[in-house]
């Protein structure tokens, strides 16, 4: 038997006055060089330049903590650590590893349902054939459900790769992505050839506070063009793509450097989340509101 260990993390360290000082100069100046929208990045940095320091210290793990929370009331993607991250660090909590199938279809009384717990990269043959299969499972349904409660997100390939099923056969103008320092590029679908049924199946998609990222791009060009109707609880609010950039006091700190903007809208759905169409109540069973909603949808 073969046993494996965890590396240990960076070690915590006790972080004095002065070194707090620095630590919070220098990732104010990230933030202000990279942060996608330089007039909220000068408040960002301006909040950490003035903010007081314990002249008794703190642990590092603790001040990282405490500039998280300070700096994700701008923005749900910012996060800072101490070390290098071992993996991108999600500001949403992650979805249950239940199943190693990132998407999967049922049918119940000729409503499919197309469950999706992550987006992977559709320009992998095998994420994009299983997509494919699902999506051609649901041309024989009479109305379908795209279930992405708990989703943290992944590749906006896979968002594109959906939507695309899902708009017609003329292509449509997904989002406007915009990088700090560089050109907006436009991101449109690809429709399928032929278009098949998708285009006009009666469509709801289901959200919950665990809907993220890629995922909620996914719920939000739904919604902003009309083509389904969304239902749940509202979502996390998480936008905008970040990198990783170091310190020299140590800490790192992940930075929004892009974000998407919806052309219908003129926004996206950071901080706010998408607010469902129908929402579901604490004392509502979520998957049987949005089949009352696509047999509603039938009528």
């Amino acid at each position: 038997m073969t046993s494996t260990t965890t590396p240990p993390g960076p070690t915590i360290r006790w972080v004095t006055a002065a070194a707090q000082r620095q630590a919070l100069d220098g990732l104010a100046d990230l933030i202000e060089k990279h942060y996608v929208f330089p007039s909220v990045a000068d408040v960002c940095a301006d909040g950490l330049r003035r903010r007081p320091v314990r002249s008794s210290g703190l642990s590092s793990s603790a001040l990282a903590r405490e500039l998280t929370a300070q700096l994700r009331t701008h923005d749900r993607h910012f996060a800072v650590t101490w070390g290098a991250p071992s993996s991108l660090i999600r500001s949403v909590p992650q979805r249950d590893a239940d199943s190693d199938s990132a998407m999967s279809l049922r049918a119940v009384g000729g409503i499919g349902i197309l469950a999706v717990s992550r987006f992977d990269d559709a320009m992998s043959a095998d994420a994009a054939a299983l997509a494919d299969d699902c999506l051609t499972g649901l041309e024989h349904c009479d109305a379908a459900i795209v279930d992405v409660r708990g989703n943290p997100g992944g590749w906006p390939s896979m968002t594109e790769h959906l939507l695309s099923a899902f708009l017609g056969p003329d292509a449509v103008h997904v989002l406007t992505f915009t990088r700090r320092g560089e050109p907006a590029r436009v991101v449109r679908t690809r429709p399928r050839r032929p278009a098949g049924r998708l285009a006009d199946i009666p469509l709801v998609a289901l959200v919950d506070e665990r809907t993220a990222s890629a995922a909620e791009s996914l719920t939000y060009t739904l919604q902003s063009t009309g083509r389904a109707v969304i239902v749940g609880r509202r979502t996390a609010g998480a936008a905008n793509p970040v990198e990783s950039f170091a310190d020299r006091s140590g800490f790192h700190v992940l930075i929004p450097t892009g974000a998407p903007v919806d052309p219908r809208t003129g926004t996206n759905w950071d901080q706010n989340g998408i607010t469902p169409d129908v929402v579901v109540g604490d004392a509502d069973h979520p998957l049987a509101r949005a089949l009352a909603e696509a047999r509603r949808l039938l009528r």
